[in-house]
């Protein structure tokens, strides 16, 4: 079984990886993204260690049609979203909050939980993972 976080935002606003790497770090997470890949073009698991272990999550970029958009209720002018995918491993659910999270923030996106069918601001998404995240072990 899966868990799936999507973040939607404007594509001008996706930040460059080793951004979104230090704005991670920034936000006190013990997470360190891997910054050799394109936003774009990438598919598939991406290293993303939680306090130097072994995780991450896969990575999906894709466009958001504006019909898409709309239906979703997003803001104007969305029209990309990154999906992060990780299976039961509980490391990966960390490094996939941190790192959509702080995208959300970032990027002032919406990031979207499908399970719990929440939808957070990036201006609160930040603040939504870390109390996601005193949900779990003690020892992320």
């Amino acid at each position: 079984m899966s868990y799936d976080l999507f973040v939607y935002l404007k594509r001008s606003e996706m930040p460059t990886p080793m951004a979104w790497r230090e704005a991670i770090v920034g936000a006190g997470f013990p997470v360190a993204l891997d910054t050799d890949f394109d936003v774009d073009t990438f598919t598939g698991f991406l290293p993303c260690p939680v306090n130097d272990q072994i995780s991450g999550f896969e990575y999906y970029a894709s466009r958001v049609d504006p019909i898409d958009a709309k239906h979703l209720q997003l803001p104007a002018g969305t029209d990309f979203s990154v999906q992060f995918s990780i299976g039961a491993s509980p490391l990966e659910l960390v490094s996939a909050l941190a790192a959509s999270s702080v995208l959300a923030a970032l990027a002032a996106g919406t990031l979207s939980d499908p399970q719990s069918g929440e939808s957070i601001s990036g201006n609160v998404a930040v603040d939504w993972a870390r109390s996601e995240l005193t949900k779990g072990p003690a020892n992320w």
